[in-house]
């Protein structure tokens, strides 16, 4: 019975990321990703005898443009200008999901990129159910249920991110080490090795993995050391293809996308970040989350260990991070939030089993059953089911740019930057990085280049723009748009302004 409840929770899992996915590719992240999975399945036709660019290809206007920073103004969103090769643009994220879904685009084309992540969420599920059936198989499906429930889990499974593949990866291999198979060490091995090219900075993560092989008290040393072994054999590939894909991009075994250490990690971080993440989980789980505190104390054992280490170092690695708002940055704690709920049940179950064996069953299915319904209430408020609409803009504008727009078109944008390039197949030019002086000047090369500018925005972006570029005729966007898609963004084209003022330009064209 409760192999057929988890196949259809793994079923409902799929269906919910195909069904309120996003498809959606335009914002910093999700472009990031996609874009360098067209660059590593361009390397898979060079295998197959195809020819395709490589990793890494040149803007060659980048090389040619006069102004401040070039380079950096011809960067979409998630990428920053190469390192190692001039003119070049590199994605700021990480590898791992990008090579995963690779294979997948070369296949299956485009469509086949948002099947990625709902696999993915399926074997997170499946693996927090295997490491809970640990302590017993009603806490395994309890804990199964409660995380595909979870508002970050889904806010994170319908989106083309690497958030829930992570987390599925690090869940297997803690499913894997804490079997009883022979091979376990290789396959938690290779699952830290993948979870590492998903998100670098979580190789800490190992470290308790390790031990927990090491000093596994029902294993002969020779077993565990052996053991050990293997899984550092199987794991450590993980980092160093991770050093050879930074050098390769920018310049540095330890130089990463995002920047440098000193700019992103601060000790001060440590205090807001430790009060946010306690209330975002609270909200979005309870307070009866905290009763994995109590694990320890009811559950002593080098599996609760094993998953309270995991939880500290997973925390500790973001704490002292940069800080931020939104309550969707608890993304970086899912790699984790399985083993907390796990250990919820399991206290849960626990406590049950101590005062009254009888009813254990019964509890813990009605609080899974109560928690699951405050989990989904809150990810309904907050609008976790309703993302696909607000994002839906990105394809809509991208896809105009592509119907309507030349083919010499250049789009002068910023936040529409990746879906320009990703449904428009246009070149693009970020505003945001382009010298206050420079705006007609700008536009003035670019038509000499033999291109046709046009200015792409969303609503709020606007007034921005304007302050920018207060010195500048075109900065004022003094003029009717040519085009208003999905009623958030807008298309200008510089020369309409002479025409607005002549009195001989056509209507605005309003698209849903």
């Amino acid at each position: 019975m409760r192999r057929l409840a988890l196949a259809l929770l793994l079923a409902a899992v799929v269906y919910a990321g195909l069904r309120w996915g996003t498809y959606a590719v335009g914002g910093s992240d999700s472009y990031c990703y996609v874009h360098q999975a067209e660059r590593w399945a361009s390397l898979l036709r060079q295998g197959f005898g195809g020819e395709a660019p490589g990793l890494q290809v040149a803007e060659p206007l980048a090389l040619e443009a006069p102004w401040p920073n070039a380079p950096l103004t011809f960067a979409p969103a998630g990428h920053v200008p190469s390192q190692t090769m001039p003119g070049a643009l590199v994605p700021i994220c990480p590898s791992g999901l990008s090579i995963a879904m690779a294979p997948m685009l070369a296949i299956g084309g485009n469509a086949a990129l948002f099947l990625v992540v709902p696999l993915f969420g399926a074997l997170l599920v499946w693996a927090t159910f295997t490491c809970g059936s640990r302590f017993g198989s009603r806490v395994g499906l309890a804990s199964a249920a409660l995380v595909a429930c979870s508002p970050p889990f889904l806010y994170q499974l319908i989106q083309p991110m690497s958030d829930v593949p992570a987390a599925a990866l690090w869940m297997l291999a803690v499913a894997a080490v804490t079997g009883a198979k022979p091979r376990a060490p290789v396959v938690a091995g290779l699952a830290t090795a993948a979870a590492v090219l998903m998100r670098p900075n979580l190789v800490p993560m190992a470290i308790p993995i390790g031990l927990f092989i090491l000093f596994r008290p029902e294993r002969s040393w020779h077993d565990r050391l052996q053991g050990a072994m293997r899984y550092a054999a199987a794991a450590v590939p993980g980092a160093i293809a991770v050093a050879f894909i930074q050098r390769e991009f920018y310049g540095s075994p330890l130089q990463s996308g995002y920047g440098s250490l000193s700019a992103l990690f601060s000790f001060d971080h440590v205090a807001p970040n430790a009060a946010r993440y306690f209330s975002w989980m609270t909200q979005s789980h309870s307070v009866i989350w905290l009763l994995a505190l109590a694990a320890p104390f009811l559950l002593p054992g080098p599996l609760t260990m094993l998953f309270v280490s995991l939880v500290l170092v997973n925390v500790a690695s973001y704490l002292p991070y940069t800080v931020f708002e939104d309550w969707a940055y608890l993304r970086f704690l899912l790699p984790t939030i399985p083993l907390l709920l796990i250990l919820t049940m399991a206290a849960v179950d626990g406590v049950c089993r101590r005062i009254r064996p009888a009813t254990a069953p019964a509890v813990v299915a009605v609080i899974a059953a109560v928690l699951a319904v405050h989990f989904m209430r809150d990810a309904e408020h907050r609008q976790v089911f309703g993302l696909q609409r607000l994002e839906a803009r990105f394809e809509r504008a991208g896809s105009y740019v592509g119907r309507r727009l030349p083919a010499n078109a250049i789009v002068i944008t910023s936040w529409q930057s990746g879906s320009v390039r990703f449904y428009g197949h246009r070149n693009t030019l970020l505003w945001d990085g382009l010298d206050p002086a420079w705006l007609d000047r700008t536009i003035d090369f670019l038509r000499a280049r033999g291109m046709e500018p046009y200015l792409l925005f969303e609503s709020w972006e606007e007034p921005i723009f304007r302050t920018r570029f207060a010195g500048s005729p075109t900065g004022a966007l003094d003029w009717p748009p040519m085009a208003e898609v999905a009623s958030q963004v807008r298309i200008y084209r510089p020369e309409d302004r002479e025409r607005y003022a002549r009195g001989t330009l056509p209507p605005t064209e309003y698209v849903r």
